[in-house]
């Protein structure tokens, strides 16, 4: 499989990484240190023009800690926009650091103050992203990568909110989990988010690293008849709930919430 790259240059895609919803990514031959992606769909309009924009955008510290686009992909035969070029980012997604038995098998040296770091260098790279007055949107378990050293890589960029020219390009997607309250139950498409959203996702994953993978908003319901969030009952499978509700199991209002660690 061959694209085109802005500059007209011929490149070639080897054997595929992995794969998602949105897309697949692929080695390139002759360059291990570049990957691309390719979209499995039409790509939307507004998404088109944030991916145009994004590799105008990139700096040194961007790629320090982030999958940045560096280069669009085109198709030879229609002249589309097919995909992105990124660098390739080493390490593993977050949640095997937070999980205590993947812990143990992939970070076996990790201690307390590993942890410590990968929080700190987390929120670093965030606010790295911030700097630039860029939204993150869908932060989550699988768009942060740790290395052996605690580093942070943040995967995923083409879905970020970028800015450009006080336009907003914007995150059409989400993980419940890691959403503020104010954002559960609406649809992501046409929402402008804000860095302070990326702050409660932040927060969740921070509470993570340090307390064994747990959520800051699972717990037991300790109290007579079923639990009951603003305007509609609690599915136990659903953390949307007792976030929009504001009901942290760990929280000290947890008497009256009656939600419990």
């Amino acid at each position: 499989m061959s694209f085109f790259d802005s500059k007209g240059n011929k490149i070639d895609l080897s054997t595929e990484i992995a794969r998602g919803a949105e897309g697949a990514v692929f080695n390139i031959q002759g360059n291990n240190e570049i990957v691309a992606k390719v979209y499995l769909k039409d790509i939307p309009t507004d998404k088109t023009k944030k991916l145009f924009l994004m590799p105008g955008m990139v700096t040194k510290e961007l790629l320090a800690i982030s999958s940045w686009p560096i280069e669009v992909l085109f198709d030879s035969t229609s002249g589309r926009l097919r995909g992105i070029l990124m660098h390739r980012m080493k390490g593993r997604e977050i949640h095997d650091l937070y999980g205590p038995a993947s812990r143990k098998q992939l970070f076996p040296t990790a201690d307390w103050r590993f942890l410590i770091l990968a929080a700190r260098n987390l929120a670093a790279a965030i606010d790295t992203i911030h700097s630039y007055g860029h939204v993150i949107g869908d932060l989550n378990q699988k768009g942060v990568l740790i290395t052996n050293n605690g580093l942070v890589k943040l995967i995923d960029c083409d879905s970020f909110q970028i800015q450009y020219d006080n336009k907003n390009f914007l995150c059409d997607v989400g993980v419940p989990d890691f959403t503020p309250p104010e954002l559960q139950d609406n649809p992501f498409q046409g929402i402008v988010r804000t860095q302070n959203h990326d702050n409660f996702g932040l927060a969740v994953l921070c509470f993570q690293l340090l307390f064994l993978g747990r959520h800051p908003f699972v717990g037991r319901y300790h109290a007579h008849g079923e639990y009951s969030g603003p305007n509609r009952p609690l599915n136990p499978i659903e953390i949307g709930h007792p976030i929009r509700s504001k009901s942290a199991g760990y929280s000290g209002a947890n008497q009256a919430t009656h939600l419990r660690s």
